[in-house]
């Protein structure tokens, strides 16, 4: 009996029997938790799980037997059916015999007198020598710790973490090598190697001519090979997209960006044409309404975001205006004979000062008041497109106008408002710029597509191409789309313009974009330039256009 109550703890401790997986749901690892995101990484990929208690316990020291448990799963090593390497306290009825016996075996784990010591604590050397065998690390003799001479034992290892980024050390210097690390801690050295691809390929015309570590390295051969494209490598965890994603819930192939903000004025069906209708045939299925300015402010995570229950109203009023931007498409999209999807945008609740609701009254800015009033809008939003009865566009969701999402408060808020949304049966997305801190958790938050942004269609940027195959790998690595993008260029500027806008479609076509999701950028108005201006440097970016739209 007590042999069977020791494998029942055994069994909880190590999490293999929970059911529990998201961090989320752990009562002790809220959103805001240091390492909530690696914590949830890792028990969705079952590599650690919680405690029956509903638990992680993230200062729970690890120990030597947890490591070699979670190394094993996260590499999904087989047993090891004849072993060189058998520490004397290692017994087949233990729990995690198996994968202490596969570790050991590895070269893992540092094996004492012949014992494994399985409860003993993990210590930072020791993690730094499970981490660096495993995944091959090699160390460039550059490290510097101030607790660790060249000539420490465990110094190899170190170092070689360290040139991988797995560890950067303590602030003063130190790497402290004897410290015991904790559930939390050994979670985010190990989300660290899997938050990115092991290896990348680099191919031309379809073969792949290197197979590199880095995505730097992987860049800087791409960009000096004509042709080049970056592709990640599947590993034990992870399985990527070889391409950017059609974004099949969302509906949307080809979209793009409508600024209908105090950036424009009146609409007209004339606008919309050539959107509508292209050169061949059909061109975007769908339109993202979204508004950027409001009179005397921004709608965005700015300090211009003073905008209040009057502005967003001010908003949804200009949208379903006689002379606005869903009137004015519709109609166009009438004339042509088609049907086409609308997104519409949802202004960025300022985080800062009172929220002044329409008859005036000032109420503290909180997460519930930022929650009800987006809830507000969406219900006006409805209300405003049932009265409206447009004939021929088809209201499939929103557009979450900030492009990132880096408070925990907007973490929370955003899952919220993702669930509302679905439940209304409408899709969510958003467009991420280059630069997004947690754009790896978008399918967290409950966004239904995200379309990363390059950022780089600005003139004289010296890095364009570096930039365009960072984007096309991230919309592999993470599952998302891509938004294409054009200035707004003016008759002096489009020639060097259309420099930059033939890099984009040149990296589309070798990325395979054509038939996948996408968003187009385009400023306030660039696709109704490039169709009605006569310079030949607008008619050539609108055929550019046309002819990466049709497939």
């Amino acid at each position: 009996m007590k042999r069977l109550i020791m494998a029942l703890i055994i069994f909880i401790s190590i999490g293999i029997g929970s059911t529990i997986s998201e961090a989320s749901k752990f009562k002790d690892v809220p959103m805001d938790h240091w390492a909530h995101d690696e914590i949830r990484f890792l028990s969705d990929k079952q590599v650690i799980r919680g405690y029956s208690s509903g638990n992680f316990q993230p200062l729970t020291t690890l120990t030597r037997k947890d490591a070699a448990v979670m190394m094993v799963r996260a590499m999904k090593l087989p047993a090891v059916s004849q072993p060189t390497e058998k520490p004397s306290d290692l017994k087949s009825s233990m729990g995690g015999y198996t994968e202490m016996m596969t570790a050991s075996n590895k070269g893992m784990f540092t094996i004492s007198n012949g014992k494994f010591s399985p409860n003993a604590p993990l210590t930072r050397k020791e993690m730094a020598r499970v981490m660096a065998v495993a995944y091959n690390y090699i160390g460039t003799g550059k490290s510097s710790f101030r607790d660790m001479s060249k000539s420490h034992p465990f110094y190899t290892y170190v170092d070689a973490i360290a040139t991988n980024n797995v560890t950067t050390g303590y602030s003063d210097g130190t790497f402290k090598p004897e410290i015991s690390v904790n559930r939390a801690q050994f979670s985010t050295f190990l989300s660290r190697i899997y938050s990115k691809p092991l290896t990348y390929n680099v191919k031309q015309n379809g073969k792949i001519i290197a197979t590199v570590n880095s995505d730097a390295e992987a860049i800087r051969i791409a960009t000096s090979k004509p042709g080049s494209t970056i592709h990640p490598v599947n590993n034990s965890l992870m399985v990527y997209n070889q391409k950017p994603t059609l974004l099949t819930k969302t509906g949307i192939r080809n979209g793009v960006l409508i600024y209908n903000g105090a950036e424009y004025g009146a609409f007209s069906p004339s606008f919309f044409d050539s959107y509508v209708t292209g050169l061949d045939g059909p061109l975007f299925d769908s339109f993202v309404m979204l508004g950027r300015t409001y009179v005397g402010g921004e709608f965005g995570e700015t300090p211009k975001n003073k905008a209040n229950y009057k502005e967003w109203k001010w908003y949804a009023d200009q949208s379903f205006a006689a002379e606005g931007a869903l009137t004015a498409l519709n109609d166009s999209a009438k004339a042509a004979g088609r049907t086409v999807q609308v997104h519409i945008s949802i202004p960025y609740p300022k985080r800062s000062e009172a929220i002044v609701l329409l008859n005036g009254t000032r109420v503290s800015n909180t997460l519930a008041e930022r929650e009800k009033l987006v809830n507000w809008y969406m219900q006006t939003i409805q209300t405003k497109w049932n009265q409206a009865k447009y004939t021929n566009l088809t209201f499939k969701g929103y557009y979450w106008l900030n492009e990132t999402v880096i408070h925990a408060d907007d973490e929370r808020l955003v899952e919220k408002v993702s669930a509302k949304i679905h439940k209304q049966n409408k899709t969510f997305i958003y467009a991420p710029h280059a630069l997004t801190t947690n754009f790896t958790n978008w399918k967290y938050y409950g966004f239904d597509g995200a379309f990363l942004q390059p950022n780089s269609f600005r003139l004289a940027l010296p890095d364009t191409e570096a930039r365009l195959h960072k984007a096309f790998l991230n919309a592999q690595i993470h599952g998302s789309a891509i938004t294409l993008e054009i200035d707004m260029y003016s008759p002096h500027q489009i020639d060097a313009g259309l420099v930059n806008f033939n890099k984009y479609i040149d990296f589309s076509n070798r990325y395979g974009l054509k038939g996948q999701s996408l968003l187009f950028y385009q400023g306030t108005g660039m696709v109704s330039r490039m169709a009605n201006y006569n310079q030949s440097g607008y008619k050539e970016a609108y055929k550019q256009l046309n002819e990466l739209l049709h497939y």
